[in-house]
């Protein structure tokens, strides 16, 4: 059961501006309307009564290829109303970060971007098992005793350096998500893959590359292609932001610009020959949303069969490789730390992580009338997951772990 406070809209993001924000208002004047006595105090009441209606806005209105401009966050920053959204295109991402940012912070409103189970979850994984990595790293290398009893300064300059992270994910059929993400996959093939190496951006073919990635338990080996995904240049870029949130430890891997990439499978083993052959046409019309929607569409009862023949488990895998750096340049010490979580659906974990996302938003927002709760975990501004905290992570993470098969998170 849908409880009140909850509801669905359906937008025009891409029409009339006006129209949006006439609407949106319309909404937020209704977030007070709810005054259900059997669910809230008198006291409750009158709190609400003067205070700013409790609205946040969640945009899961994909495919967000092609898109360029950030209209629903920009409205919503305009009636201070926080945000979260889902957005796998990094283009629409970074744009919605460098020009609504400042004014994000300027309205005292929190908002994450690119949130989900991936992206989303995936780059908290990351962000884990870096400082894990980079905690292990130090503890072996950088405090040995020959150096600390005779006072080496050399321990002191000696640091944890992340060299790479590799994404994996894998999707039995569509993960019970159906026609649109079949759409998405398409546009995406249509799109070159975002990589980074030695610390600047490389383009790539999508659908290249193909690994063999040990997804776990009750998944076990899987083929991945390379497959763009905005973790990638939001990890590369800001993984080591700790200026954006004060709860962090203080890890020692600031600086560094690591190598990554993603790579994407799914099941049955022919789909994933399938989306390779797609390739073969026009890029124009591969990144076409109404042709390639409509194609989904059409193949909608051969979709919904595989899925039931194959599943709809979804498989993470994030692999943190990283060394120690001396003050003298040399390396030693190369390790990796690898993370896995997987569940049995993946509409159903997509559902849960956005879900644990929006409310650290709401609590950092409005507060959850919990003493411990007092610290907002997610500051005003507009963040991607790897920016988070360590608090904000833990919350979300906890989250997640429900009903997931697979947890393992490289500690």
């Amino acid at each position: 059961v849908i409880p009140p406070e909850v509801e669905f809209l359906s937008l025009d993001v891409d029409g009339d501006g006006i129209l949006l924000k006439q609407t949106l208002q319309q909404w937020q004047s209704s977030c007070n309307g709810y005054d259900d006595e059997n669910r809230q105090s008198q006291q409750q009441q009158r709190q609400q009564q003067h205070n700013k209606p409790k609205c946040l806005v969640v945009h899961t209105g994909g495919p967000f290829q092609g898109r360029t401009k950030p209209t629903l966050l920009s409205t919503c920053l305009s009636l201070s109303i926080p945000y979260v959204d889902v957005c796998d295109e990094w283009e629409l991402a970074e744009t919605s970060k460098s020009k609504l940012h400042s004014m994000a912070r300027e309205k005292n409103v929190p908002c994450i971007i690119s949130c989900g189970i991936w992206p989303g979850v995936s780059a908290l994984m990351a962000k884990e098992g870096a400082e894990s990595l980079a905690s292990k790293l130090r503890s072996s290398y950088c405090n040995d005793e020959e150096g600390t009893a005779a006072g080496d300064e050399s321990t002191k300059e000696t640091k944890a350096e992340i060299e790479s992270i590799d994404y994996s994910f894998f999707t039995a059929g569509t993960g019970n998500a159906g026609p649109t993400i079949v759409s998405a996959t398409f546009l995406l093939l249509a799109t070159p893959v975002i990589t980074f190496l030695n610390g600047r951006r490389a383009d790539k073919e999508p659908w290249t590359e193909m690994k063999q990635i040990d997804f776990g338990k009750g998944v076990g080996d899987r083929l991945v292609w390379l497959l763009d995904n905005p973790d990638v240049p939001s990890t590369a870029l800001y993984l080591n932001c700790r200026h954006q949130h004060n709860d962090d430890d203080g890890d020692d891997t600031a600086n560094v610009v690591p190598n990554v990439s993603s790579r994407f499978g799914t099941a049955p083993l022919v789909w994933n020959y399938l989306f390779g052959g797609m390739k073969v046409l026009p890029r124009s019309l591969l990144y076409n949303r109404n042709a390639m929607q409509a194609f989904a569409l059409f193949s909608e009862p051969i979709i919904r069969l595989v899925d039931r023949l194959v599943g709809a488990t979804n498989a993470m895998r994030v692999d943190v490789t990283g060394c120690v750096v001396r003050r003298d340049g040399t390396k030693e010490g190369r390790e990796t730390v690898t993370l896995r979580v997987a569940h049995d659906d993946l509409e159903m974990c997509v559902g849960l992580a956005t879900a644990a996302f929006a409310l650290e938003v709401a609590r950092s927002m409005y507060g959850s009338g919990s003493e411990d709760d007092a610290t907002p975990t997610v500051l005003p501004g507009v963040f991607f997951p790897v920016e988070l905290g360590k608090r904000a992570r833990e919350n979300i993470l906890e989250v997640v772990k429900e009903d997931a098969f697979v947890y393992e998170l490289g500690k």
